[in-house]
């Protein structure tokens, strides 16, 4: 909040560039239009010095004229907008950080004030790639075989990969990252989709499913057990 005193500084210092004349009434106006904005004195007399030395002084003598509150808060406004052009948070050591939002405004705040340098360019990105990009690209000119059971270099970098490809095919047995196949007259075929065993391995599943005749089978286990719990409690 700006006080009466700051306030009458601020016209003092407006009326020292375009002689004006300052009273109580002036003063009081200036201190609640000012505080109805959230404009402080520092920003005031930044926004007051930009709009004489920058906004004034690039035009002609006949179209000047006196500063006034909107000129004042408009101005600073944009001020504090431009010291938080680039701002980057700063975060405290280690990982966790319990008062991040309090944090944070202040840190804006002091930026946006003034009281904390503002970056003049953005900040240029720092540090390596992410691990699953660095593997990806190790992998990259690489040998890959081209038939099943042919020897890979001990140099060749296994890479995983999402989906049923990113693991070995049950089925066909082709290799990670190898589409599955099928052998047709003799010749193997590259199929468009993977074996459906291929898919369940993938997401988590067994590689071959319970025939009817083994779930049939543990039905009548259950079944027989269950009978014989039944008989042993009509017994007791």
């Amino acid at each position: 909040m700006i006080t009466f005193e700051e306030a009458g500084e601020i016209l003092g210092l407006a009326a020292a560039r375009d002689q004006r004349i300052v009273g109580d009434a002036d003063i009081l106006a200036w201190t609640s239009d000012l505080n109805a904005a959230g404009i402080s004195y520092s920003d005031a007399a930044a926004a007051l010095t930009r709009f004489y030395a920058v906004e004034m002084a690039g035009l002609e003598p006949d179209q000047r004229r006196r500063v006034t509150t909107p000129d004042v808060i408009g101005i600073a406004r944009k001020i504090r907008a431009e010291r938080l052009a680039n701002f980057v948070y700063d975060p405290p050591p280690g990982d966790d950080d319990p008062n991040y939002l309090a944090r944070r405004r202040g840190q804006l705040e002091a930026t946006a004030s003034g009281q904390a340098p503002a970056l003049t360019e953005r900040p240029a990105l720092e540090g390596g790639p992410h691990t699953s990009v660095r593997l990806a690209l190790a992998g990259m000119g690489r040998q890959v075989p081209d038939e099943d059971g042919e020897e890979t270099p001990a140099e060749v970098v296994e890479i995983r990969r999402p989906g049923p490809l990113g693991v070995e095919c049950p089925n066909c047995h082709a290799a990670i990252g190898r589409p599955c196949r099928v052998e047709i007259g003799g010749k193997r075929r590259e199929l468009r989709k993977p074996h459906a065993a291929r898919t369940r391995v993938a997401n988590g599943g067994p590689a071959q499913l319970e025939s009817q005749d083994e779930i049939e089978r543990r039905r009548a286990a259950s079944a027989a057990r269950l009978a014989s719990l039944t008989d042993e409690e009509n017994a007791s």
